[in-house]
């Protein structure tokens, strides 16, 4: 699968011959530009990496505390800024030689991949974003293009480049899974809408939209669920088995959608479990599927609900995917950001009813099915490295500090970072980099492992097409945190940089968003 946007006002990112196509504004029918979606694909181009190695780990290095990349912009913010501290600390004096630094990282799930989209909604309106960007979304949103691994296995793909100031080196590492396998595993979906007054309008047409997209991707056998909410909640449908896609009765039931009323979630949130764990079925892969605009308020009890029901300790969970649908201007990012993260499932934006189509027919298997459990990512450096700036979510020198997190097929996790060494006299190429992964296979619940070690020189001389792809997108999402003219300008030049020929479209497409900004 390939992600392909169309964001410009009048123009269209279009492969002819680098350049771009002009056509006439593209808008759905709430009258909002159509942005288009998709997943890591499984593509040709080549990796870093080679055969998988064992990699011996000694617990050791600098920073204990987990370090995360919240991002400023956020409202309720709950980790510090990706710096990892003032340079001006960080020398050679008082490091073990003989001890490697060791540090455990998390890109959040690999579908929490709402703020672009509501990044790209303001800027095509002509405004600046006002919600939280965080980075790895934007990493997670977009397709960096690796090989997929065999089935059942994963791949890892380290990248090294020198960086912008001696000592500083730009490192991406990919985890990749292999691709769907189909026919998928069936499953049980129970559907938790918010019918609300404030869900007038655009957001209760994009959910209609995101209804009839999954209900476009189901198979004879599956079973749904659907519950409404607002002042109070209303079973519509429980147990339904559909008869393939576009079952009549699941579109019916999304197509009758109405708004009105209060805020009530936790009733709809419980009466949602409630129905979710009556239809549960141990061989199936059961979601809750949240809908909202965000205006409610997610209670200590709700998120102590969500997180009871992603934690089964016997059988896979019942994970919940957050649909945030918006309009921008009036979206709550905070709800949708906090359910998910209890749910352990993926976190969408919605901002028209062609990208609820791309997120939940062409990317449905990446956003709803899960290829790893509790992927947990080691990263071993050299003595005299340490972590300069971490664009995931969250790292730390303490396993029990970094949340393990859910794998999707035809997905991978994407950590992009700048390390910096104490001395740059003190770097060897003949050292090594080893990077490890453990997680859990899918109902079966066993653990498996790989690894690969690479020397500096090694990683020096590889591949690096994905990791400027990745320091493009890091750009455009840093600059967009500060808004400013030199920081927008700078990541233009880093995009079109990573894209000399114009031949890829996504890198296209954010280079016009960038000069959509109002203070580009």
């Amino acid at each position: 699968m390939r992600k392909y946007w169309l964001a410009s006002f009048v123009l269209v990112a279009a492969a002819s011959g680098g350049t771009f196509a002009a056509c006439s504004s593209n808008m759905d029918e709430d009258g909002t530009f159509i942005g288009y979606g998709g997943g890591t694909s499984s593509g040709t181009s080549s990796g870093t990496g080679g055969s998988s190695s064992s990699s011996t780990s000694t617990s050791s290095g600098y920073g204990g505390s987990s370090q995360g990349a919240a991002d400023p912009g956020d409202p309720n913010p709950v980790a510090p800024p990706p710096d990892a501290g003032p340079d001006a600390e960080f020398t050679c004096e008082g490091l073990d030689q003989n001890s490697p630094v060791v540090l455990y990282i998390s890109a959040d799930d690999s579908n929490s991949m709402a703020s672009p989209g509501h990044a790209r909604e303001a800027l095509l309106a002509g405004n600046a974003p006002t919600l939280g960007i965080r980075t790895y979304e934007f990493l997670n949103y977009y397709n960096i293009d690796y090989p997929a691994a065999d089935a059942g296995q994963l791949n890892i793909y380290p990248q090294l480049e020198v960086g912008a100031d001696a000592g500083l080196y730009d490192l991406q590492i990919a985890v990749r899974s292999f691709d769907a396998v189909l026919p998928r595993r069936p499953m049980t979906i129970t559907f938790v809408l918010d019918t609300s007054g404030s869900m007038g309008g655009p957001a209760i047409v994009r959910e209609r939209a995101v209804v009839n997209a999954i209900a476009a991707s189901l198979a004879n056998g599956d079973v749904v669920s659907m519950v409404t909410w607002n002042t109070s909640n209303n079973v519509v449908l429980s147990g339904h088995t559909v008869s393939g896609p576009n079952d009549t009765t699941l579109v019916a039931a999304a197509n009758a959608l109405t708004t009105n009323g209060g805020t009530d979630m936790h009733a709809g949130l419980q009466a949602g479990y409630d129905l979710a764990d009556q239809h549960y079925g141990e061989q199936r892969l059961n979601r809750l599927v949240l809908i909202s605009d965000g205006m409610a308020n997610a209670g200590v009890t709700d998120k102590d609900l969500i997180a009871d029901h992603s934690e089964d300790g016997d059988n896979e969970g019942i994970y919940l995917v957050g649909v945030g649908v918006g309009p921008y201007n009036v979206y709550n990012d905070v709800l949708m950001d906090t359910v998910t993260d209890e749910g352990r499932g993926a976190y969408v934006y919605v901002d028209s009813t062609e990208e609820a189509n791309h997120i939940f027919v062409q990317r449905f298997d990446e956003v709803m099915e899960v290829a790893a459990r509790g992927v947990q990512v080691e990263l071993t450096l050299p003595w005299y490295f340490e972590m300069h700036k971490f664009f995931g979510e969250e790292y730390s020198t303490d396993p029990k500090e970094v949340k393990p997190q859910h794998l999707a097929p035809s997905d991978a996790m994407i950590f992009n970072q700048v390390i910096k060494a104490c001395d740059p006299a003190e770097v060897n190429l003949a050292d090594e980099v080893s990077v490890k992964a453990t997680w859990e296979t899918p109902l079966t619940y066993l653990l498996d492992e790989t690894s690969v070690t690479m020397t500096l020189d090694e990683l020096l001389n590889g591949e690096t097409a994905q990791l400027h792809k990745g320091k493009a997108i890091v750009a455009y999402a840093e600059a967009l945190k500060t808004g400013t003219q030199a920081d927008l300008a700078a990541a233009h030049d880093t995009v079109a940089g990573a894209n000399p020929n114009g031949t890829d479209l996504e890198l296209s497409a954010i280079t016009l968003l960038i000069e959509a900004h109002p203070s580009y």
